[in-house]
């Protein structure tokens, strides 16, 4: 079955690339193209894709808000996140707010197929160089003592789980206490283990803890 994926760019000749270099790929099927995050939202929501490539920068409605109303309305849908630019904080924040991945407009048409499959299948991408960036700030946020940049990595509902996971809660539980079903604790668990690579919930609740989340 092929993949299928919505891409989302504001700009015409951008916007065909994309519908081309990935629509050229015999696994993947393109099943629309937005102008806007307003149209990428509700595109999203007409056919619901496997993958959402989605530009950072949009108008009417950003990239960054455009995430989160997709992730809200379909937690299961894997996003990419394209940028022109290469700033840690907007990265970060598409991160935190559920992103499977975010490369550069730079990345080639071999490279971006090959992020459409890997997170897919449920892997994450990051670009070589804002990987780089984020890996700086890391070490600066480490010399000054600072709590570090890798918190803002997690959402604040998914550090209200991750806190609920680390006390002992069972999904059912966490799920009763903050009003959501033990199938979306399930999906926050899915993503912080993406963000952190661990996998284990005693991996986790100790994460929790060297990370001062409990």
């Amino acid at each position: 079955m092929k993949i299928r994926v919505l891409i989302a760019d504001d700009f015409p000749l951008i916007r065909a690339a994309l519908v081309d270099a990935v629509g050229g790929d015999p696994d993947i099927d393109v099943v629309a193209a937005a102008v806007n995050g307003v149209e990428a939202v509700e595109l999203a929501r007409e056919h619901r894709p496997d993958v959402v490539l989605l530009d950072v920068h949009m108008p009417e409605m950003s990239g960054l808000v455009a995430l989160e109303k997709i992730l809200a309305d379909q937690p299961d849908t894997r996003v990419l996140m394209l940028t022109a630019t290469e700033k840690t904080d907007v990265f970060l924040q598409a991160i935190a707010s559920g992103a499977a991945g975010y490369l550069n407009k730079r990345t080639s048409t071999r490279e971006l197929v090959q992020a459409v499959i890997t997170v897919h299948g449920g892997g994450s991408v990051i670009a070589p160089e804002l990987a780089g960036c984020l890996l700086d700030d890391y070490s600066r946020s480490r010399r000054g003592g600072a709590a570090g940049v890798l918190r803002p990595m997690l959402a604040d509902r998914e550090q209200e789980v991750l806190r609920l996971v680390a006390l002992g809660h069972t999904d059912k539980e966490i799920g009763g206490k903050l009003y959501i079903s033990p199938r979306t604790v399930q999906n926050h668990l899915t993503r912080i283990r993406h963000k952190t690579g661990l996998q284990r919930r005693s991996e986790l609740a100790r994460w929790a803890a060297d990370h001062a989340r409990i």
